[in-house]
């Protein structure tokens, strides 16, 4: 441990040199695009009676997390009394994430449901030394944070929700909390995934019946209404949301994997949004004000196939997007409008968003013509990866048709069993791409 002054004694001392350097050193400036401090932040109690002053609450936009920071001193380390209130801080603030630390020691805390627990600590061996301990902060919020995925594709009919779909279904299989924001005004994914009141228009017996139910969409809160609402006054995100039927699969998985929606409908249209202004960062901004990353893993952006705000909105909220593509002529034409958008999403916000994670070929077929196709798009786009591929398969629309991710189908049919193991490979690539990606972050 090195030799410390007795200025390290004085908690502002520590707050200015150690605590805003390794904020600025971990890529976290006080006023940026993508973070955002907050000195001095107050804390009410759940009932508004008593205030507190925590030392910083940091917004993090880039990874979609905001923690708290609890700063203590050389003469006034952290012990169980500061750690009790940090956890009465995350209590009354209900931020998920805080940290203490004095010039000997960090110590992460996750809060959640009334738990307190600690997610991770590292043992400062010089306080002075700050990148050591600017690496390790990076490493923990990269750990933590909630990833945004992005399914485009400038072209329809390409396989783009079956993808959205079951990559979500695989990801909550692996336990992970998984929400579906669906911007598509067609709404497959709302359908598929249970929430678009597809068994009462399958069993509406007239086309007046199937308008009623239509109808009740226009009283419901989604993804048009989200996109709209003022985040700043009585938002609750959790009103947005529906529980997919796809969760009842999930039931016998170990593990806190689950999917929730917010729906699309024919509602979601761009001259809905109005002349708002930041028009194309309205769920970026929806993200970011909201507490969702405190209840998710991961979020998939199902877009439209088009170039409008809406699309827009899905585009540059997303870290990652991923451009399902036939291997076919026209699909992979397409596939240059997503790539200039992302780009431009990426050079706005210094690379934190607008990462390709890949090209995934949808309903290949094995032809020499889809073969030929998938090396000139190899070719054309590298060095963007071309993704494991989904075959074409009659038991996928079958799947879609039930409202059944593509394992369960396979599983109650043994039928596509090897395109259900696809869909696996394929999320299990893009979740490993990922991870390789802010390995190096």
């Amino acid at each position: 441990m090195a030799e410390l002054s007795s200025e390290w004694n004085n908690e502002a001392y520590v707050s200015l040199h150690l605590v805003e350097e390794m904020l600025r050193m971990a890529g976290l400036p006080s006023r940026s695009s993508y973070s955002h401090w907050y000195p001095q932040y107050k804390i009410e109690n759940l009932k508004g009676s008593k205030k507190w002053w925590v030392d910083f609450y940091i917004e993090d936009w880039s990874r979609y997390i905001n923690f708290l920071i609890e700063v203590k001193s050389a003469k006034n380390p952290i012990n169980d009394q500061a750690r009790h209130q940090l956890y009465t801080y995350l209590h009354h603030s209900q931020i998920r994430f805080g940290l203490i630390i004095d010039p000997f020691l960090i110590e992460i805390y996750e809060y959640n449901k009334s738990r307190f627990n600690l997610k991770a600590k590292y043992e400062i061996k010089d306080p002075y030394q700050v990148k050591f301990i600017a690496q390790f902060l990076v490493r923990i919020l990269e750990l933590i944070k909630m990833r945004t995925i992005s399914i485009h594709t400038s072209k329809g009919g390409v396989g783009k929700t079956t993808l959205v779909v079951n990559l979500a279904y695989e990801l909550a299989k692996l336990g992970n909390r998984v929400l579906v924001v669906d911007l598509d005004d067609q709404a497959n994914a709302s359908l598929v995934l249970g929430v678009n009141k597809a068994d009462e228009i399958d069993n509406a017996l007239s086309l007046e019946a199937v308008e009623q139910i239509l109808n009740e969409f226009a009283g419901r809160k989604e993804i048009i209404d989200f996109l709209k609402v003022d985040k700043t006054t009585g938002f609750n995100y959790r009103d947005y949301l529906l529980s997919s039927k796809f969760n009842q699969y999930l039931s016998i998985f170990s593990g806190k994997g689950k999917i929730d929606v917010i729906p699309s409908s024919y509602r979601t249209k761009d001259a809905a949004i109005g002349d708002k202004p930041y028009r194309q960062e309205l769920l970026n901004k929806g993200l970011q004000k909201s507490d969702i990353a405190n209840d998710y893993d991961y979020v998939i952006i199902d877009t439209p196939p088009s170039y409008t705000d809406i699309t827009w909105n899905g585009v540059s909220a997303a870290q990652y997007m991923v451009i399902p593509s036939q291997m076919e002529y026209l699909s992979a034409y397409g596939i240059n409008n997503p790539i200039k958008q992302v780009k431009e999403v990426e050079q706005n916000t210094d690379g934190k968003r607008g990462k390709i994670i890949g090209i995934a070929p949808m309903m290949t077929k094995g032809t020499n013509l889809n073969k030929t196709i998938r090396e000139l798009v190899k070719n054309r786009f590298y060095p963007i990866p071309i993704l494991t591929e989904i075959q074409n398969s009659t038991y996928v629309g079958e799947a879609l048709t039930v409202r059944q991710p593509m394992s369960v189908y396979a599983d109650h049919t043994s039928k596509g069993k090897n395109i259900a193991l696809q869909f696996l490979n394929l999320t299990q690539e893009i979740v490993a791409t990922i991870d390789k990606i802010e390995a190096v972050v």
